[in-house]
Parts: C-alpha cells; sequence; structure tokens
C-alpha cells in the first residue's frame, strides 16, 4: 500500500486512450524527470500463453539499441472471477505518440521536404535497429511508418510487436485483411495470389525492400498502397521508378542516394543487399547524415538541403553540401561565368553582344522546392 501511495505521489495521471501501437493504456507523467510513460494491462486466460509473453518480455528488457522503445519494468498477479481465473499482466513502458506516418502527412501539408541527410538518417539508423535484432535471433518483421516514432529530440524510435503472441508480419497482416495491401515485396504478392498461408521468403531481404519502399514514399509524400495494383496483386514498378527520378530530380538528391534507393527496390530478392551489405556502403558517409528530423514548419534548418549537391563525375557519394559545410560561392560564379561566356561567344558569332556585369558579390534568392 505504502508502495502504491509512493507511486501515484511521484507519476501524474494524464489521460486513459487507444493507441493505434499500444493499445488500451494509461498515460502518466513522472514528476521527477518528466518522462512520459505508458502503463499496459494485459488479462489472459491461458497461462501458457502469460508465461510465454513474460518470457519474451524478460529477453525485451535485456535489448539495449538506441532506437527501441524502452521497456521500464513489468509485473504480474492473478485475479479469480467467479469460476474463471486470469492472470494480469502490467507493463511500463517509454511512451511516444508521434509517428513517421504523421510526420509524412504533416510535411506534405507544409510543404516541406526531407533533406537527403535525414532520409539518409532514417535509412541508416531503421537498417542498423534490424540488423541488431536478426543477430539476437529477434528480427523485425513489419516494417511501416506507423510503428517508427519520433521522441522530444526529434530522433526516431521503433514500436516492435513485444506484446504480440504470435506476431504477425506484414504479409500475414494484408493476408488476413488487417492492413491494405502495401509493404510487400514481390516475392510475397506471389504468395499473396494464392492466398498461400506459408511465408518462406527472406524476411531480411523482405525488409530491405520494405525500407527502399518507405524511401520512396517520404520523397514523394505518397501512401505506400498507391505503389500497387490493389485488385491485381501487382507492383507499379514503373510507376514507382518514375517517382524517384522525378523527385530526386526535383529536390536534387544525390546519385549516391538514388543508386542504394534502387538497389533496394530490385525485382529479384536475391539483387537486393542485405542489412550488413546495406551498413557498410552508408557507414563511410555517415558523419553527413543528420541526427534527428527537423522540426516541421521551421524552414531555417531546410535551407541547406536545397543545395545537395555539385556533382563531378566518378564522385557522387562525395557530392554532398552540408549544413556544417561553407557552400563555395566561388565555385558557383565560375560556373556562371564560364557558361556567360559560352553564350558571348555563341553571339558574336551573329554580331550581337552581351554584357557581362562583374562578379564581385554573389546573391542567390533561396526558393522552397514546392514553388
Amino acid at each position: 500500500m505504502g508502495n502504491q501511495q509512493q507511486s501515484e505521489s511521484q507519476n501524474e495521471f494524464l489521460e486513459k486512450k487507444l493507441d493505434p501501437n499500444y493499445g488500451e493504456i494509461n498515460i502518466y507523467k513522472n514528476k521527477a524527470n518528466n518522462m512520459i510513460f505508458a502503463e499496459i494491462k494485459q488479462a489472459y486466460s491461458s497461462e501458457s500463453l502469460a508465461q510465454a509473453i513474460k518470457a519474451n518480455l524478460v529477453k525485451r528488457l535485456q535489448l539495449n539499441h538506441k532506437c527501441l522503445i524502452k521497456i521500464l519494468s513489468f509485473d504480474s498477479g492473478k485475479m479469480d472471477d467467479f469460476c474463471s481465473s486470469f492472470i494480469i499482466l502490467s507493463i511500463t513502458s517509454e511512451y511516444l505518440n508521434e509517428t513517421l506516418q504523421n510526420d509524412i502527412h504533416l510535411r506534405k501539408v507544409h510543404k516541406t521536404i526531407y533533406s537527403e541527410q535525414e532520409l539518409c538518417y532514417i535509412l541508416y539508423e531503421i537498417s542498423n535497429l534490424c540488423h541488431y535484432m536478426k543477430t539476437l535471433n529477434n528480427e523485425i518483421i513489419d516494417i511501416y511508418p506507423q510503428r517508427i516514432l519520433i521522441d522530444d529530440k526529434r530522433q526516431i524510435k521503433y514500436y516492435d510487436q513485444f506484446l504480440d503472441n504470435p506476431r504477425l508480419s506484414n504479409y500475414y497482416q494484408v493476408l488476413f485483411c488487417q492492413r491494405d495491401l502495401e509493404y510487400i515485396a514481390p516475392e510475397q504478392l506471389i504468395l499473396l495470389a494464392e492466398k498461400d498461408n506459408n511465408d518462406i521468403n527472406s524476411q531480411e531481404l523482405v525488409n530491405v525492400f520494405c525500407i527502399g519502399l518507405m524511401m520512396v514514399s517520404l520523397i514523394s509524400g505518397q501512401r505506400c498502397v498507391e505503389f500497387y495494383n490493389q485488385e491485381k496483386l501487382l507492383f507499379k514498378r514503373d510507376y514507382v521508378n518514375r517517382l524517384i527520378d522525378k523527385y530526386c530530380s526535383r529536390y536534387s538528391y544525390s546519385d549516391f542516394f538514388k543508386s542504394i534507393i534502387q538497389s533496394m527496390l530490385k525485382q529479384h530478392n536475391e539483387g537486393r543487399p542485405n542489412y550488413q551489405s546495406l551498413l557498410q556502403v552508408l557507414h563511410p558517409q555517415q558523419d553527413s547524415f543528420a541526427t534527428f528530423l527537423n522540426p516541421i514548419g521551421k524552414q531555417g534548418e531546410m535551407l541547406e538541403s536545397q543545395f545537395h549537391s555539385f556533382r563531378t563525375q566518378g564522385s557522387a557519394s562525395r557530392s554532398h553540401i552540408l549544413s556544417s559545410d561553407p557552400v563555395d560561392f566561388s565555385e558557383i560564379d565560375r560556373r556562371i561565368l564560364s557558361a556567360r561566356q559560352k553564350a558571348q561567344k555563341t553571339l558574336d558569332q551573329v554580331g550581337l553582344d552581351l554584357k557581362l556585369s562583374s562578379f564581385g558579390t554573389t546573391q542567390f534568392n533561396i526558393i522552397e522546392a514546392s514553388q
């Protein structure tokens, strides 16, 4: 009783809600550190199922990755109800309600794009987490923007299915009509057309494809359901490739970034990179990636994304102009001057004259990509 009163004095109850990730929860704030956490209570009539969930939670508490939601503690007890007996599990975990899915929507509303640094940050962190979980035989089986959460520092975390037993992969959620056709790899579409209950495909290579799809959704602002023919159960490959070309050109994403996304979306899974090879490609560039997502509506942090790359042949992977790097205006001046000189030469041939103004200073007006 004393411990309960002490807990109530330390924590402030905020609300009770039904969350798409956490389920039905009570939300509290720790008065000492202002941490927001969720209390989840589950009742099980099957003792074997409750014990299996408890065993999963014990293993989950031992996992240590910065992109995983923190489970703070859990406890269990029994409740008798007439002729039945239930096992009650009470779990407290870190609570985040901002999702990447909502972030995509808000950026579309505010006409704000993801910089290449932000995209590479998301790509690297999710791939790194997937690799970490696979090495511990606890592979992530549902890559989905709704499960990727954003904390108060604008850093991403993943809500894994730690209370689900059994856990349902993206394939089975579509097969059992719990979700529209989205985030499914081409090799899974073959099984889906036959309503096959046994998906034996490599979850790793499926995840790589789904992360690639998520990148296309981030750059285009379109929902993944639009990448499929829902009736014929087909992936609209040509349409997705056109989106990649269109938005990589519009927002000046580098050839390095574009080639990675294209490799992840190969039709046949043997042509896609696995987690390790993907991370090996990304790691040398990691210092240039963002470490958080820019706040929506604050354009100042996004200005450098308009100056992504002055490409040089054979060095696309080094063609970024980063927020921490100075912009080389002298190089821009040189290119403008060279272009004007070429124009002057052409005009001289027809007897016209082009006045070249001096380039003592150069002024640039940065225009939003939407304009």
